[in-house]
């Protein structure tokens, strides 16, 4: 990433780190079935607990580019998994919707702090010409957590309940926090100060930036897509007759089309265009969508499966791309990355509690219609920005 050693060691570690944030951000969602049949939970109340975990992370993805500048992000980083995982601890003791959504708001806080700080630190360290190769390489290594952790949560809730598994699940991050917090390591060189005059950049500055404008309005429509298809994936299986024991290995080949679309759209995008391999997943990922939502043949499931979880989680290496991109001129990358964390986690929000009540109310096939129509849009903003560069 950097031949500088002294942003080396970090690298490695925000790495390891991810691996964790988004096999536990992606276990905590895939518990939901489970909790949701415990307690009596409808589709509307799933989509609020999807949509808080989101809600959190939006508050807390702006203010945490700057606190990071100040007192180093790893530290910010080790403290938010130890609040991921005290989340998982209340959750396994929750009994009702309210003490589901402390813990779920908990957990909201400690994964949203990771990508921001992350994104920003890899744009900074890599040229742009490479940078779709770093990023891709990088968002897929947190793929790795969704396929080794995740995937095995539904194995073993159903063998011995939801509420031990949660419980079982937190003793990891909360044991390494307390091992780098308390312990004799040190996180020398954790996240260096932005240079000065991506400091003296103002928010208003960023945001006249029509291109970033136009790149967060597609990861918006995007995000809107791809994210709440996560939440509500389990339920559509379910409709279509999967076995709750098959649930998370079905998630588990949705997260492998994850980590090879994350791997290879990135490096993809340094040959071919950031614009380019956009439009053209977000087409994709519209049909497939809709062939998910249309056959219940197990066969057509696992390979659509695979071929969604690529384009969809596919695309966030591209939107970086974008965004680092569009960010290019004035260098205020923790502003952009931060602004673009709280666009995403709008979406985010929003998505699950709409698509909850579609849901609910025309049945979940419906609610895949309706991310299908929504990925077609990304690709508006989409053209709007590759139409800006000249002019940028």
């Amino acid at each position: 990433m950097n031949e500088d050693a002294h942003a080396h060691k970090p690298y490695k570690t925000l790495a390891m780190m991810h691996v964790f944030n988004d096999g536990y951000a992606a276990s905590f969602l895939l518990l939901l079935p489970f909790i949701a049949r415990s307690l009596h939970l409808n589709l509307t109340e799933v989509g609020v607990l999807g949509g808080v975990i989101n809600f959190a992370a939006l508050v807390v993805a702006l203010p945490i580019s700057y606190v990071a500048a100040r007192l180093g992000g790893l530290r910010i980083v080790i403290i938010a998994q130890l609040l991921y995982g005290l989340a998982l601890a209340g959750l396994s003791f929750a009994g009702n919707f309210g003490t589901l959504l402390v813990a779920f708001v908990l957990a909201g806080l400690g994964f949203g702090v990771f990508h921001p700080i992350a994104f920003a630190l890899i744009a900074r360290w890599t040229p742009k010409e490479k940078r779709g190769r770093a990023i891709g390489t990088f968002t897929a290594i947190g793929d790795l957590g969704r396929i080794g952790i995740a995937a095995a949560v539904s194995f073993i809730a159903v063998r011995i309940g939801w509420g031990n598994t949660a419980l079982l699940y937190a003793t990891v991050p909360i044991v390494i926090s307390g091992v780098l917090i308390f312990g004799r390591w040190r996180a020398r060189g954790s996240v260096s100060a932005p240079p000065h005059h991506a400091n003296v950049v103002s928010m208003r500055e960023v945001l006249k930036n029509v291109r970033l404008i136009a790149a967060l309005a597609a990861s918006w429509f995007d995000t809107f897509a791809s994210k709440a298809l996560f939440v509500f994936l389990p339920f559509l299986l379910l409709h279509h007759g999967v076995s709750a024991t098959l649930l998370g290995a079905y998630t588990g080949i949705f997260f492998v089309g994850n980590f090879l679309g994350k791997f290879f759209m990135g490096r993809l995008v340094d040959r071919v265009g950031n614009v380019q391999v956009f439009i053209s997943a977000e087409i994709l990922m519209a049909v497939l969508i809709v062939v998910l939502a249309l056959f219940h043949q197990p066969v057509v499931i696992t390979i659509a499966a695979l071929l969604l979880g690529t384009v969809t989680k596919g695309t966030t290496p591209v939107r970086q791309t974008m965004i680092s991109e569009a960010s290019e001129r004035h260098g205020a990358f923790e502003k952009s990355f931060g602004v673009s964390a709280v666009v995403e986690g709008s979406g985010d929000l929003v998505a699950p509690i709409v698509l909850g009540v579609v849901g609910q109310h025309y049945g979940i096939v419906s609610a895949f219609w309706v991310m299908a129509g929504v990925a077609l849009l990304a690709t508006i903003p989409a053209a709007i920005f590759h139409s800006r560069r000249a002019t940028n």
